[in-house]
This record gives structure tokens, C-alpha cells and sequence, in this order.
């Protein structure tokens, strides 16, 4: 008997993750960076407005994607109008998450944000008409209760509420692509996705009076965010998901906004209360009950 279940925990566990050893560490990468990302775009954003951060992070990652899938595009011209509706969505979630970040700690913005994880299956019920488990209703009720105390139950700040914004942006993005995803080209919908979020914001940082302080932090935090975190990062993510099943992806991803909580404290000393270690903690445990979730959607 013993013996039976050791060989049914090799076979279930340890051997997928030898096999996929390095899509595995390839996204664990992918959220490190992620995460990294919320304190650096936070201290960027003394030079530079929230729009005009995103305008030049994505014309960077898609120029990159352009220079290598030029004729991927042109091949597959049919993915467009769906590239545009979720362009659309990321560029909402990208947006609150960008403008919130100036007005609260780059740790809640990395733990709000990632409450896109409980919110997609509530929209992804609607959009692919996939059911919604006991286990995400318990996920929302946890995730509202942490996100009370990650507060400090004084109210949300303007910056956390735009965070939440952005969770749910991200969350109708990701059910999205669950419908596209399945019947388009995923590189195509990556690099045109990437597109539209940088016409949308070239758009708005033209109406607003482009204004930039050129500095070295800048710099940094344009080419790490729009190299590293954008292009390599979803090209990564794109090629990994391949072999990774969307459940095993969610579990590495909640990471997320427990690296943009470290990186957070060491870069810029932000530090957590008693409540708000005890709000992350609920968050995080609502993340895991969705990602474990049988048939949970993939993440973006």
C-alpha cells in the first residue's frame, strides 16, 4: 500500500517537475521579475507621469517582438480585432495600476493587484461560461477580508483603489484570453496586445503635455520593465504555459506579490503592520485556493 502511493506521488509530482524542470524555473523567473518591478516603476515615477512610464515601456517590448516575429504578424492579420479588445483591458490594468502606484506603497499595489487571480473565474464564468468552485467563493471572501487589513481599516487611499481597478481589468483580460487564446494566434495576440497598449497611452501622454526628467533610475526602469518584465517576460511566459498546466502556472505566480513585498522593503524600506502582514497572508492563501482550483484559467 505504502509502496503504491509513493509511486503515485513520483508519478504525479516529482516527475512533471523534473520534466518541466526549466518551464518551471523559467516562470518562477518571470514572477521574480514581476515582482521586482513594483518598487522600480515606483521610484521612476518621480521623472516621469504614470502614462508617459507606460508610452515608452511598450513601444520598447513591442519594437523587440517586431524585430523578431515581423512575419508572424502578417501571417496571422486575423488575430487583430481580438488583440485590440484585450490591448483594451490591458491597457486599463496597466493604467490604474501605474497611476495607483503613485499614491500608495508598491507592497499593496503588488498585493491588490494580484487579486486578478481570484477575480478571473468570477468573469471567466460569464465570458467561457466556466463554473465557479466553492473554493473561489471562499477565495473572494478571504481576499475581500485581507485586502480590509492590508488597509490598515482606515479606508482605502486613492492609489489602493485603483489597484483594485486594475485587479479587475486584469481579471476580464485574462478571461478574455481564455476565449481568444483558443481560437487565434497566441504570439500574434501577445505582440498586437503590446501595441495597443502603447498607441493607447502615446494617445494620453500627448493630450496631457509630454513631460520627462532624464535620469539614470528612469532609464533602468524603461528598459528592465519593457525588456525584461514585458517582452522576454510574456514570451517566457507564453512558451512555458505550453507545458505547464494553467493550475501549477497560477501556484508559481502568486509569488508575485510576495517578491514585490521583499523587494519593497529592502529597496525602498516600505514595512508592514500587524494587520498588514495578516491582509497579505489572506490574500495570498485566497490566491492559492483559486489557483488550486480545478480547471482554474491561466494568468497572463
Amino acid at each position: 500500500m505504502q509502496t503504491a502511493i509513493g509511486i503515485s506521488f513520483i508519478n504525479v509530482f516529482i516527475l512533471p517537475a523534473v520534466k518541466n524542470l526549466k518551464y518551471i524555473l523559467g516562470l518562477i523567473s518571470v514572477s521574480l521579475i514581476w515582482g521586482g518591478t513594483f518598487p522600480l516603476v515606483k521610484v521612476s515615477l518621480n521623472f516621469i507621469s504614470p502614462i508617459g512610464f507606460l508610452t515608452l515601456r511598450f513601444f520598447l517590448a513591442f519594437a523587440i517582438l517586431l524585430l523578431i516575429y515581423f512575419r508572424r504578424i502578417m501571417e496571422h492579420k486575423d488575430a487583430f480585432k481580438a488583440s485590440l479588445i484585450l490591448g483594451v483591458f490591458l491597457f486599463l490594468g496597466y493604467a490604474f495600476q501605474t497611476i495607483g502606484l503613485k499614491y500608495t506603497t508598491s507592497s499593496n499595489a503588488g498585493f491588490i493587484t494580484g487579486l486578478y487571480v481570484v477575480f478571473t473565474p468570477i468573469f471567466s464564468y460569464f465570458i467561457v461560461k466556466e463554473r465557479i468552485g466553492k473554493r473561489v467563493i471562499a477565495a473572494l471572501l478571504l481576499s475581500l477580508t485581507g485586502l480590509y487589513f492590508l488597509s490598515g481599516i482606515n479606508g482605502f487611499n486613492i492609489g489602493d483603489v485603483l489597484e483594485l481597478f486594475c485587479a479587475i481589468a486584469y481579471g476580464v483580460h485574462v478571461a478574455l484570453i481564455g476565449k481568444f487564446s483558443r481560437e487565434k494566434d497566441a504570439v500574434t495576440l501577445t505582440m498586437m496586445q503590446l501595441f495597443f497598449v502603447f498607441l493607447f497611452s502615446s494617445i494620453w501622454w500627448a493630450g496631457e503635455g509630454p513631460e520627462i526628467v532624464l535620469s539614470g533610475i528612469l532609464l533602468f526602469g524603461i528598459i528592465f520593465t519593457g525588456i525584461f518584465a514585458s517582452a522576454i517576460g510574456i514570451l517566457v511566459q507564453v512558451q512555458a504555459q505550453k507545458h505547464i498546466s494553467p493550475s501549477r502556472a497560477a501556484v508559481i505566480f502568486t509569488t508575485e506579490p510576495a517578491f514585490a513585498g521583499i523587494f519593497s522593503f529592502i529597496f525602498l524600506g516600505e514595512e508592514f503592520t500587524l494587520l498588514g502582514i495578516l491582509g497579505a497572508i489572506l490574500i495570498l492563501i485566497a490566491m492559492l485556493l483559486v489557483a488550486l482550483e480545478k480547471g482554474s484559467p491561466e494568468l497572463p
